[in-house]
C-alpha cells in the first residue's frame, strides 16, 4: 500500500470513487466537525480508533454499517477504513525504539498502521506484543470553522489561503502568540482561545477576555473543532514552510519562538519596527518573516565572529544540518 497517496480509490463496477485520505481534502466543514466529535468520542474511550475510520467511510459514502449484515461486506468495509492512515500516528513505548533501523518506507508504515494489520512486515509480531497508543496526526492548512454563531450572533473566524502556493492568513501576531499559549491548558480555555481566533479586527487582548465569557455558550464539540484546527495549523506553519528554523532546535534564551514570544513581539518596537499597537497589529507571516530574519543574521554574525560551529549550535539551540544550511 502507498502512504502517500492523496486519495484512496475503489473501483465498483465500471465506476471509481475516490475517497480523501488528507486532511486539507475532507470533504467540507460538516464532515470535519463530525469527525471531531468520533475523535471526542475516542479520547473518552468511547470509540476505537478503527470506529473512527469506518465511520468517517460511511459517512463519505452515505453508509449505515449497522445494516450492513453480511460478513464479507463488512470486513470489506474494514479493509477499506484500514486505508484511511491520515488521521492517527501510532506511538511505540521508548519514543518508537522497536522501529529503530527500519527504512523510511516501512518506519512510515508501522507509525499508520496497527502491528495486527501489517502484512509483509517482519516485525509485526514483535510490535503487537508492545503497548503501543494511536495520536491525533495534526497538521494541515485549511480553515475548517470559518464563521460562528453564538446566541444569535455571527462571527468571523481568522483566513488561511494556500491559493497560488503562496501561504496567506489574516492573524495578527499577537492573536497568535495569545492563541498559541492556550494549547494544551485543557477543556476549560477553550472558549478564550475561540473568542482570541474569533475577535472582530482589531484584535484586543483585554476585548477578547470579555468576549469569552459570551464564547462559553459555543457548543463543546465546535471548541474542540476550532482548537484542533487552529494546532494543525500551528503545526503546519512549523514543520512544513520556511518558519520551522524557528522551533527547530532546543529553547535557550536566545529562541525567538518560545515562553518569551511576546518579548520578542515587543522588541520589534524598540528595533524600529512600529510603536506598541503597530507591532501587535502586524501580520503574522511578516512578524515571522522578521523572526526568522534575525536568526539567520545571528548565525551569521555569530561565525562571522570566528565562532566554531558546536558553540554556534549551544548558543542559538539550532541543530548543525541547519546551521550548515544557513551558512551556505
Amino acid at each position: 500500500m502507498s502512504l502517500m497517496d492523496d486519495y484512496i480509490r475503489i473501483q465498483v463496477a465500471d465506476l471509481t470513487y475516490q475517497i480523501p485520505n488528507r486532511w486539507e481534502l475532507i470533504r467540507d466543514d460538516y464532515d470535519y466537525l463530525q469527525l471531531v466529535r468520533d475523535l471526542m468520542l475516542m479520547s473518552e474511550g468511547k470509540l476505537s480508533p478503527g470506529m473512527v475510520r469506518i465511520n468517517y467511510i460511511c459517512r463519505y459514502f452515505g453508509w449505515n454499517y449497522k445494516k450492513i449484515k453480511d460478513e464479507d461486506a463488512f470486513a470489506n468495509l474494514v479493509m477499506l477504513a484500514e486505508q484511511v492512515t491520515f488521521m492517527f500516528r501510532i506511538s511505540y513505548p521508548n519514543n518508537d525504539e522497536a522501529l529503530q533501523g527500519l527504512d523510511e518506507y516501512t518506519f512510515q508504515l508501522c507509525k499508520r498502521v496497527p502491528p495486527e494489520r501489517l502484512n509483509g512486515v517482519t516485525l509485526a509480531k514483535v510490535l503487537s506484543k508492545l503497548d503501543y497508543k494511536f495520536t491525533l496526526d495534526l497538521c494541515f492548512c485549511r480553515q475548517f470553522m470559518p464563521y460562528l454563531s453564538v446566541n444569535g450572533k455571527h462571527y468571523t473566524g481568522y483566513t488561511i489561503s494556500t491559493s497560488f502556493d503562496t501561504l496567506s492568513t489574516s492573524l495578527t501576531a499577537l492573536q497568535f502568540i495569545e492563541a498559541r499559549q492556550l494549547i494544551g491548558q485543557g477543556e476549560k480555555m477553550l472558549p478564550l482561545l475561540a473568542a482570541i481566533l474569533y475577535h472582530p479586527y482589531p484584535y484586543s487582548s483585554e476585548s477578547a477576555h470579555s468576549l469569552a465569557d459570551t464564547f462559553k455558550f459555543v457548543p463543546r464539540d465546535e471548541l474542540y473543532a476550532i482548537s484542533l484546527n487552529f494546532q494543525a495549523f500551528v503545526n503546519f506553519l512549523f514543520t512544513k514552510t520556511r518558519y520551522s528554523i524557528l522551533t527547530a532546535g532546543r529553547e535557550t534564551k536566545n529562541s525567538a519562538i518560545s515562553t518569551g514570544a511576546l518579548e520578542s513581539l515587543y522588541n520589534l518596537s524598540s528595533d524600529g519596527y512600529g510603536n506598541v499597537t503597530q507591532v501587535e497589529r502586524m501580520g503574522l507571516l511578516q512578524y515571522l518573516v522578521i523572526l526568522r530574519k534575525k536568526v539567520i543574521e545571528s548565525v551569521r554574525s555569530l561565525k562571522a565572529a570566528k565562532m566554531e560551529l558546536v558553540d554556534i549550535e549551544a548558543e542559538t539551540g539550532l541543530p548543525l544540518s541547519i546551521i550548515k544550511q544557513i551558512l551556505i
